[in-house]
């Protein structure tokens, strides 16, 4: 007598293998989409970092002008070193500092209103201790660029790492000058 068995008819074929490439299929599918809205967002909190030479010599826009002029042109300016501020002119438009000096800029006191330059000096690759955090730069409120410069050879994807903002709309530039 045949009887009809579930279990029988499905003998010649290898159970859980659509199941097990099902499995496969949603993991992949759900793994791609869960990292590239973790890269999307990753990057939308890192502005674009540019080489200054790059950038200034790529046209002859006011923003690249002004740029060039505030990076190698005397300008009023304000160096904040071991938590010590020092003001050169009367209207600064440009702050010098290094890593820890940037960390601590919201606190120190000087005339914000006027700068349109930070320059980040970072001289030996220890000094990089954290994220250089832009978001913390809004009594700046005349700020248009990020400039970093390190004195030992590190790379744009490098220094894109530290950098991080979220809605701001500074331009950041960067150099690599070893041995300067």
């Amino acid at each position: 007598m045949n009887s009809i068995n579930p279990n029988k008819s499905n003998m010649n074929k290898p159970h859980g293998s659509r199941s097990f490439w099902s499995f496969i299929v949603i993991t992949l599918t759900l793994f791609f989409t869960f990292s590239s809205e973790v890269f999307a967002q990753g990057r939308q909190n890192a502005p674009s970092v540019r080489s200054l030479d790059a950038y200034i010599n790529g046209g002859n826009d006011p923003e690249r002008t002004r740029l060039k002029d505030l990076v190698f042109e005397v300008q009023s300016s304000v160096y904040f070193f071991d938590n010590v501020v020092k003001t050169y002119g009367s209207t600064p438009v440009n702050v010098y500092t290094d890593f820890n000096g940037f960390i601590r800029l919201p606190q120190a006191n000087f005339q914000k209103q006027t700068i349109e330059l930070i320059t980040i000096r970072i001289d030996e690759p220890s000094q990089i201790i954290g994220a250089l955090n832009l978001n913390t730069l809004s009594s700046f409120t005349k700020l248009r660029y990020v400039y970093v410069l390190t004195a030992f050879p590190y790379t744009l994807p490098q220094i894109s790492q530290v950098v991080t903002s979220a809605g701001t709309n500074y331009i950041v530039v960067f150099k690599s000058e070893p041995g300067s």
